[in-house]
């Protein structure tokens, strides 16, 4: 009897071990979840645009990441952005993807920084030279 004892009794410990490891592991887990959710972390939306948003409003809160994926076919590029207040601020372009043979993806990142309104103009240069120009990339964004 004695050694069935000794062997049902580890097994118990175990389990109980296995149930205490669970539970210091869920514990851990919403604790770092809590500090995370409760000390304002920088999950913030990032806002996407592209071509066919031009000319649109895009309300942003502070914080906010806003990113605009300009795509050109044939010649020429999108060039540097224009803002018209310091309520987004530009923090890069960058190759947006893959490359693609039709023409450059550009990706421009921008944040939204303070209350107020900015707009954002891209310009185009290149293109072909009989064709018509490709008009200048224009968003306003509303930070609130």
């Amino acid at each position: 009897m004695k050694l069935i004892t000794r062997i049902t009794q580890p097994s118990q410990r175990r389990e109980g071990g296995k149930a205490s490891l669970r539970h210091a592991c869920f514990l851990i887990w919403m604790t770092v979840l809590l500090i995370t959710v409760g000390c304002g972390s920088s999950w913030s939306q990032i806002i996407s645009v592209d071509n066919g948003d031009a000319g649109r409003t895009v309300v942003a809160s502070v914080g906010e990441k806003i990113e605009v994926t300009l795509q050109t076919i044939g010649p020429g590029q999108y060039g540097d952005p224009a803002l018209s207040s310091g309520s987004v601020r530009f923090l890069g372009e960058s190759p947006a993807g893959v490359p693609n043979p039709g023409g450059p993806r550009q990706l421009y990142r921008f944040e939204a920084v303070t209350s107020g309104r900015a707009d954002i103009t891209i310009p185009h240069t290149g293109g072909f030279p009989e064709g018509p120009a490709i008009p200048v990339f224009a968003i306003t964004v509303t930070v609130q």
